[in-house]
């Protein structure tokens, strides 16, 4: 290993040499390291310094990327043939955790089927350990580092999300899911930068098919993901964002007559949520297609008829509804929302008479508003209180309580929401300048492929073309699919 260590190390050069390499340079030097590493051996890889340290402790992988991949891999390959022989569990998760949240993305540009190997197998190693969710973070954070943006879809994605549903760890996966995917695996393969290397590249150009990050995908698996990302943002109870996930399947390209069964179930959920987000059935999005829209009101009419009675009916009326359909709830592993609709009844009509009061007591409250989930008046002024309490804590009643003496509580409403102090001020805007500016890049992006790409355009005319002679492909539109849908009680248990 010593006398290929400086050969390892020679590229890129550090410290970086002023001015920089140029996207040629960088090209080139990068492009022939690599060949002379996939070239090289594991057993090679694997050997040891004169002084009997292992590469990996003399390889820093945020500086050397590429031969710490490659020496990385061979390690996980002998480790998943020979076991502790090789190297020790710990040591090597330590390596692998460590790699995958310092690499340097330019250089991993180059590598992505060996990025897809290393996470693949980080995948195996957490799971045959019986400790799946451990793979979770430091794959979620790869993705992240590769594509900060989160704009593209990978095959990773897919089961990273459905690792985090079966482990519950819904709060870890979040910041994969709230990334706005654009790009899927094939449309973008038309592009074809000069250089990998270039840094204004959008990750479109770079995670593509061609370069090794992805595989084809059919039209479940994104439909599926997009399903799975709403249940990952019903678990942690943020309905808005479930809302939008839920959108991204209803409103999948269907053929006419027919839809899928995701796109059903996800509708179901999407009625179900749009109850807990807005207190009632919201308008199906534009974009949806007609057939599937037919379809929707036709096998979700238990569900449409809930979100009706939450919205102009009673309590003991909506609590009725609800029980006569239990077993269509349990059948569809939808019991969960229905629970949290009932909750929320009195909830939304407490907040709605903030719309005609400025102040109300709590006696008044209690004579004018029901629970759902009893079909009755709360049990007296202290349990409205606590509920009271409750809902101004975690944020979803902007009131205050006071207790006058001698006098019953009174609630006092307050429209006019939080007062933010001048740092949360500038805080919120410089959130909402970075999300105008991503926003702003990716419409660049999708304007140039739309209007100057030549391979690109004629991609999406052959596209266009085979749907409209076929209908849109294998969506297995009208047959059963091997899909299941979670229990969602289970996915909203133990979330806090």
């Amino acid at each position: 290993m010593d006398s290929l260590l400086p050969q390892l190390l020679a590229f890129p050069p550090h410290p970086s040499p002023q001015p920089p390499l140029s996207d040629s340079a960088y090209d080139e030097g990068i492009k022939a390291q690599i060949s002379t590493l996939r070239k090289s051996s594991e057993k090679t890889l694997r050997q040891q310094t004169s002084g009997g340290e292992s590469p990996l402790d003399v390889i820093n992988p945020a500086l050397n990327t590429v031969p710490y991949t490659f020496i990385l891999i061979a390690y996980m390959s002998a480790y998943s043939k020979h076991g502790q022989k090789v190297i020790k569990l710990e040591s090597l998760w330590d390596k692998i955790t460590i790699y995958l949240e310092t690499f340097d993305a330019r250089q991993m540009r180059y590598l992505g089927p060996e990025f897809i190997d290393v996470c693949d197998r980080a995948a195996s190693i957490s799971t045959n350990a019986g400790q799946r969710a451990l793979c979770i973070a430091p794959i979620r954070d790869a993705l992240l580092r590769l594509n900060p943006s989160g704009s593209v879809l990978t095959g990773l994605h897919i089961y990273l999300i459905k690792y985090a549903l079966e482990t519950r760890s819904y709060g870890v996966i979040a910041p994969i899911v709230e990334k706005p995917v654009l790009y899927y695996p094939g449309a973008n393969d038309q592009l074809k930068p000069k250089y990998l290397c270039d840094l204004s590249l959008s990750p479109a150009a770079y995670i593509t098919i061609n370069s090794g990050f992805l595989s084809k995908l059919k039209s479940l698996d994104i439909m599926e993901y997009f399903y799975n990302s709403g249940m990952i943002m019903i678990g942690l109870r943020r309905w808005e964002d479930a809302l939008d996930c839920l959108e991204s399947v209803i409103t999948y390209p269907a053929k006419e007559g027919a839809v899928s069964k995701v796109m059903i179930e996800a509708y179901k959920k999407w009625a179900l949520v749009s109850i807990l987000a807005e207190g009632k059935l919201l308008t199906l999005p534009k974009t949806t297609s007609s057939s599937a829209a037919k379809s929707y009101h036709v096998l979700a009419k238990p569900y449409e008829a809930v979100a009706q009675i939450f919205e102009t009916g009673t309590a003991s009326r909506l609590k009725a509804e609800c029980d006569y359909s239990s077993s269509l709830w349990q059948k569809d592993s939808n019991l969960g929302l229905i629970l949290q609709i009932l909750n929320a009844y009195q909830r939304f009509q407490i907040r709605n008479l903030g719309k005609v009061y400025s102040k109300i007591s709590i006696p008044e409250l209690l004579n004018l508003t029901m629970s759902a989930e009893t079909g009755n008046k709360l049990s007296g002024p202290n349990e409205m209180e606590a509920l009271i309490r409750n809902m101004i804590q975690d944020g979803s009643l902007m009131a205050t309580l006071s207790n006058p003496p001698g006098q019953p509580a009174v609630l006092a409403f307050d429209n006019k929401g939080p007062i933010l102090t001048e740092a949360q001020m500038k805080a919120e805007f410089a959130a909402a300048a970075a999300r105008i500016s991503r926003v702003t890049q990716n419409i660049k992006q999708t304007d140039h492929m739309l209007t100057h790409e030549k391979e690109y355009i004629a991609h999406m005319k052959k596209q266009k073309a085979s749907m409209s002679k076929f209908g849109t492909h294998d969506q297995g539109i009208g047959g059963e699919m091997d899909w299941n849908v979670m229990d969602d009680e289970e996915l909203m248990t133990g979330v806090y």
